[in-house]
């Protein structure tokens, strides 16, 4: 799936949550992001649309936890955005509007690997986490 025709207000809210996603700006990119959300269930698009940027939203929110070394939180979140988005191994989307979702589950799941150690470490940099086009 490459994604259902986003209007230009939409658009402008997933571009909006992307920059601020990959400058480590987590509650921002949340905020941009509920509004597409809001706006994609305002028109009934198709449910694995809403579900998937609901599933990004919740990527916001583990890096967000993670920053913050909420083990509990990271994990929940986890589990609520592979629900949306798959794994790392076998991804509901090759791409979500252009959005590597694969790429950007490998890259998180690294943080998952470390909140869920008997002794996390919590010393991964976040910025790392940077979601790539791929059309680039």
């Amino acid at each position: 799936m490459t994604g259902c025709n986003l209007s230009q207000d939409e658009q402008d809210w997933l571009e909006g949550g992307i920059t601020e996603f990959n400058n480590s700006r987590y509650w921002h990119a949340h905020e941009d992001w509920e509004e597409l959300w809001k706006s994609l269930k305002s028109r009934n698009e198709d449910l694995d649309y809403i579900l998937g940027i609901q599933g990004l939203i919740q990527t916001t929110a583990l890096m967000f936890q993670y920053e913050r070394m909420k083990k509990r939180g990271c994990l929940s979140m986890w589990t609520k955005l592979t629900e949306k988005l798959g794994t790392p191994d076998d991804a509901k989307f090759d791409n979500l509007w252009s959005i590597d979702i694969p790429r950007l589950l490998r890259e998180v799941s690294v943080f998952i690997d470390d909140a869920d150690s008997e002794e996390p470490k919590w010393n991964l940099q976040c910025s790392s986490v940077q979601i790539q086009n791929v059309n680039e």
